[in-house]
């Protein structure tokens, strides 16, 4: 039976226009392009390969895997990854094959070694409503513009992104992107926020600072030496939380300086949720007595119908969108915008007119603080 995809009728045959090697132009004839192949390799040279490169990683970065390993929460994980990054550190540093990252981060200040940091001890906030004039925040211009520190965890991080293209175009705001990845206020062992907004408020000297913090605190508290100070959602953690809360804030007191505390969302994930409505309730209530702090309530900004968390929200514009990332705890773009349009305006807010002072009323505690302008 004939192949019906087989082509019929006579094979071309040489192109006669160039049988005496020219064209009828006198040209030659085009030469025909040379296929070009790919070089490939083996497929055990590639993961061969693939493994020397991640164990040549893993020995030059054996400080940051330690690191990393000492920021989990207590548990049997965390002493295995502990116990085996250790051993793999203290080969790289009999051979000394690690330097050239513990140079590099040394000089680009990926360690922080501030075990002797402790925060004042502070107590609980008692219900009040005073009326407290505050210096005001001076206006910036294009030639001074309003120095802006957003700080905390990766949820932070990400918020200063969005608020640093969304200040894009106002040459008044600088804003500068301090997050720290799987950081937060329980683990002082790991990364000491206190010592570090300590430093940032010296050396930076910030006019506004925007912290935000608290998804990765649903464990234990450590004291930056590893001590242990309190089980996690028990009286004593609450206590402790509440003193770096509340040191946080009081660092950020003084020379006309201003907090933004920014709560985090409602999480899709159990242990973290309970972690950011601990977290949030307390940040509000020391807020609440502390004239130059501003609580941000996020949760309620991206919030459900019924108030708590939702996969997908319903936008101002009335369009639904997506409000978290595959974790459950990340905000997507379209969340984060809804968060922006809150904050900006909160901190261009607080700045000052010309003659004005800025009052701000201390409302009960659950009740975030307001500022207004006086004559």
């Amino acid at each position: 039976m004939p192949e019906t995809n087989r082509p019929t009728g006579p094979r071309p045959g040489p192109d006669r226009r160039y049988l005496d090697g020219r064209g009828p132009d006198g040209r030659p004839p085009p030469r025909a392009r040379r296929r070009r192949v790919r070089a490939t390799q083996p497929a055990d040279s590639v993961w061969k390969g693939t493994v020397v490169a991640l164990v040549v990683f893993v020995v030059l970065a054996s400080g940051n895997m330690v690191a990393s390993a000492e920021g989990m929460p207590l548990g049997w994980q965390r002493t295995v990854a502990v116990g085996v990054s250790r051993s793999i550190d203290r080969v790289a540093n009999l051979v000394s094959i690690n330097r050239p990252y513990d140079w590099a981060a040394e000089k680009l200040g990926l360690e922080q070694n501030d075990t002797d940091f402790e925060f004042p001890v502070v107590a609980a906030p008692e219900p009040s409503a005073t009326t407290t004039t505050l210096p005001p925040v001076r206006v910036p211009t294009a030639v001074d513009p309003l120095r802006v520190v957003v700080a905390g965890d990766s949820t932070a991080k990400s918020l200063g992104d969005a608020l640093t293209a969304a200040a894009t175009d106002d040459p008044q705001i600088d804003i500068t992107n301090e997050g720290k990845v799987s950081s937060g206020l329980a683990r002082s062992d790991y990364f000491n926020w206190g010592a570090r907004m300590a430093e940032i408020v010296e050396v930076d000297d910030p006019e506004v600072t925007v912290f935000m913090v608290g998804a990765n605190d649903g464990q234990s508290i450590l004291e930056g030496d590893g001590t242990v100070v309190a089980q996690f959602d028990t009286p004593e953690w609450e206590q402790a939380y509440r003193q770096r809360v509340a040191g946080i804030m009081d660092l950020n007191q003084g020379g006309g300086r201003r907090l933004v505390w920014v709560g985090e969302p409602n999480v899709g994930t159990g242990n973290v949720q309970r972690a950011t409505q601990l977290g949030n309730r307390i940040a509000e209530e020391e807020a609440a007595t502390r004239p130059w702090v501003t609580f941000v309530d996020v949760a309620a900004l991206v919030a459900g119908p019924d108030g708590g968390f939702a996969e997908y929200i319903t936008l101002p514009d009335g369009t639904t969108a997506r409000c978290y990332a595959g974790d459950g705890v990340h905000m997507s773009v379209k969340c984060l915008d809804v968060v922006i349009d809150e904050l900006l305006p909160t901190i261009t807010g607080l700045y000052a007119t010309e003659g004005a002072g800025s009052t701000t009323t201390t409302a009960p505690s659950g009740t975030p603080p307001t500022t207004a302008a006086r004559d």
